[in-house]
């Protein structure tokens, strides 16, 4: 199959663009022809510099807002907390974009005939090419991630002549010229910001070239190359000039054609671990027509299948070999003010972006994400001093490029909410299950998980019914009616906080076990595991989404919190039928009240359908996703664009397939009914073990497992089961006569 987005268009704003990125430069191209404007971004470029905002007031009042929820009185309650608590000042400074390259061409006005746009995921490579009075333009995009520039190639059959500069409207600093083929623009993103600088060089053999004020030109070439590289003090770097200039440096000396086989090589070293394929190919028509065959009903696979490894594309080219993780769009924005601020949303959203890292073979990817969780987790020692009197490390849920922990936002429905730390925690021990690195685990991931250990088990109250509480908290970011009739956000004890303090001590405990260690912290996470509250099913049989029976001002709301237990989790099995069923009636209420109206909630509800073994109703949110929050150039909406729905999409395609987040691996749990034919590889699980597999009709053809350690695995398919025995390093095939029924 040819993993490739085309279409017949330009775009008409940034978000339009085809996505090109290494981990570190993000560039979206949107390929008009007459003048060419490239949104560009850096991962540190960043409004603002580091806040203390903790509220001075918030330790004091903990305890009066705890008895007011439990008293019943939840409006004075949240007027207390939004005063004592909230921070000052209350929001996050934004992720802005490094600013465009606008290249003009000079004369270069025509018919325009054979145009097309397009972005190969296996190359990451994007391309423009069209006809105009007869003769044929190209223009190749890609990032480098050995030299850290963005390459932009323009040939054509006819001479052009071009003049490009770098601008960042409408906070441009400081611009001009570094010599004759080289402009730069530097300047600080405000008090206390980055100082960045960013600089670009044309190069030609067959044309003239100079700089004029602050711009590059290149007359009468039909082969001009343009590289482009940013760099800032982030992180103390004070050679962060001369580090962009040496970038530009070893590009041009390594020559386009070099930097190019060195990035295609680089790239394929990730991006071709994993290959999937439903048995169909995708149909040669611009991806803009496969989506709109998608809304007329027409046959989804082929499209899946290019969704799937776009979210693989995506999780690359924005968190790889650098320095930050993902934001809500990844490392692609244009504006400088942007929806949610383009940072880290801490509540599911950054989380969603790692679904895939791991079960899609791409565990380096992680790695920026677990930088900054352990940044934050030495900032949140005074977040939870500050604010709860507490030991250990606490966030919530929002953070940024300095690793802020405090409380953020000003709405009853989300800023109160402390989280945020632990859900992140889990990613260090998953890492770790997936891997079976144990120097990780004893190095990175039981640090940061006792640090969160240490908070909840100094933070949370018992409460009259002899349970210990999480609170004041919320449910995110979900509102509800008291049982006196009061509007509330603010409560004690909501399901998601003790399913994630639940998970997060039974890993916590676990990595203990792993280690051979035993601390005195590990009695004490005993307790309050045996204190915590339950996952409660209501007199209607759906899951509790607060500790109390309360009223739903929002029955559809995009956050399906309280199913946290069943996916991302693991507390929501088969193996609690109860629970099982209870969600399967929590989820269908969600959805006949409206629930799954933005991308990544569609995107959540297929990996929760996958976990309920339900692939018919896995498929049509498959479609659903497709049809109602995918654009033209396969970005996620949420609307706006939003990248943790294609993230999420990718995870959700793992886990249809293949689970391993209980004792035993189960193969094809929840395969949509037209999903009758297909093979996948290179899909990791947990335990080290790799899979292969291939199904037909329907039925398991046959897998191949291999393991990175000994041990013996009890493989599920079609409600038949067979028992393996691994070697480290050895191939191990399972075939459909092997299984045995139960």
């Amino acid at each position: 199959m040819c993993e490739q987005i085309w279409l017949h268009k330009p775009g008409k704003k940034w978000d339009d663009g085809l996505s090109i990125g290494n981990g570190r430069l993000g560039a979206m191209v949107l390929g008009t022809v007459e003048e060419e404007v490239i949104p560009l971004n850096e991962e540190t470029i960043w409004y603002g510099g580091p806040l203390q905002r903790e509220n001075p007031d918030a330790a004091r009042n903990i305890k009066r807002i705890r008895t007011l929820l439990w008293e019943g009185q939840v409006e004075e309650a949240s007027f207390l907390a939004k005063a004592a608590m909230n921070s000052t000042p209350k929001y996050l400074s934004p992720y802005v974009p490094a600013g465009d390259i606008r290249i003009g061409f000079l004369g270069h006005r025509g018919k325009v005939e054979n145009y097309c746009r397009s972005l190969s995921l296996s190359q990451a490579l994007a391309k423009v090419s069209y006809t105009m009075d007869v003769a044929a333009y190209e223009r190749a995009y890609f990032v480098s991630r050995a030299c850290n520039v963005i390459a932009v190639r323009l040939t054509g059959e006819k001479p052009l002549t071009i003049g490009a500069n770098l601008n960042r409207r409408p906070f441009e600093q400081h611009t001009g010229r570094l010599d004759e083929n080289t402009v730069f623009i530097e300047g600080r993103c405000g008090e206390d910001g980055v100082r960045y600088f960013g600089a670009a060089r044309v190069v030609c053999a067959d044309g003239e070239t100079q700089t004029m004020g602050d711009y590059l030109i290149a007359r009468q070439s039909k082969n001009i190359t343009i590289y482009i590289s940013f760099a800032t003090d982030f992180g103390g770097q004070t050679d962060y000039k001369q580090q962009c200039v040496s970038c530009l440096d070893r590009a041009q000396e390594k020559g386009y054609q070099q930097l190019l086989g060195e990035h295609l090589r680089d790239w394929e070293k990730l991006y071709g671990r994993v290959h999937l394929s439903l048995g169909v190919d995708l149909p040669a028509l611009p991806t803009d027509q496969l989506l709109q065959q998608a809304r007329n009903g027409g046959d989804i696979r082929a499209l899946s299948v290019l969704l799937f490894h776009f979210g693989r594309y995506m999780l690359i080219a924005s968190s790889y070999s650098c320095q930050l993780p993902a934001t809500l769009q990844g490392i692609w924005n244009g504006n400088h003010t942007p929806a949610w601020e383009s940072k880290y949303t801490i509540n599911i959203n950054t989380e969603m972006n790692y679904w895939p890292a791991e079960s899609c073979a791409l565990p380096e990817c992680h790695l920026p994400l677990f930088d900054l969780v352990e940044r934050m987790a030495r900032r949140g020692k005074y977040t939870a001093r500050t604010v709860y009197g507490c030991s250990g490390f606490v966030a919530h849920h929002n953070t940024n490029i300095w690793a802020d922990t405090a409380i953020e936002g000003v709405l009853d429905a989300s800023p109160i909410w402390p989280m945020g730390g632990a859900w992140l925690s889990l990613h260090f021990y998953e890492h770790f299950l997936f891997t079976q690195d144990k120097e990780f685990l004893r190095l990175r991931a039981l640090p940061v998980l006792r640090e969160a250990v240490t908070f909840f088990c100094q933070y949370l109250t018992p409460a009259a019914d002899g349970t210990l509480q999480s609170g004041p908290s919320i449910s995110p970011e979900n509102t509800y009616i008291s049982a006196t009739g009061q509007l509330g956000s603010l409560c004690m004890a909501p399901t998601m906080d003790s399913q994630i303090i639940r998970e997060l001590f039974t890993y916590y405990l676990a990595g203990c076990k792993q280690l051979g260690i035993e601390e005195e912290l590990c009695t004490q996470a005993q307790e309050v595991l045996r204190k915590l509250p339950p996952t409660e099913i209501g007199p209607d049989g759906r899951i509790r989404e607060w500790h109390e029976d309360v009223q739903e001002v929002e029955p559809g709301h995009r956050h399906i919190s309280h199913l946290f237990g069943l996916y991302p989790g693991t507390q929501i099995t088969k193996e609690t039928p109860t629970l099982f069923e209870a969600a399967k009636k929590t989820l269908d209420y969600r959805l006949k009240h409206g629930g799954g109206h933005t991308g990544w909630s569609r995107a959540w509800i297929i990996c929760m359908y996958a976990r309920l073994c339900d692939g018919a109703e896995a498929g049509r949110h498959l479609r659903a996703l497709l049809e109602k929050s995918i654009q033209d150039n396969l970005l996620d909406s949420h609307p706006p664009f939003q990248i943790d729905g294609n993230f999420g999409f990718t995870a959700g395609v793992v886990e249809i397939l293949v689970q391993s987040h209980t004792h035993y691996i189960e193969l094809l749990p929840a395969l949509p009914p037209d999903w009758r034919e297909g093979e996948v590889s290179g899909i990791r699980l947990r335990g080290g073990i790799e899979a292969a597999f291939s199904w037909d009709n329907g039925e398991l053809s046959k897998a191949v497992f291999t393991a990175t350690k000994d041990q013996r695995m009890e493989v599920y398919c079609g409600g038949r089961k067979a028992e393996l025995a691994l070697i480290a390093g050895q191939p191990v095939q399972l075939t459909p006569g092997m299984l045995k029924s139960l």
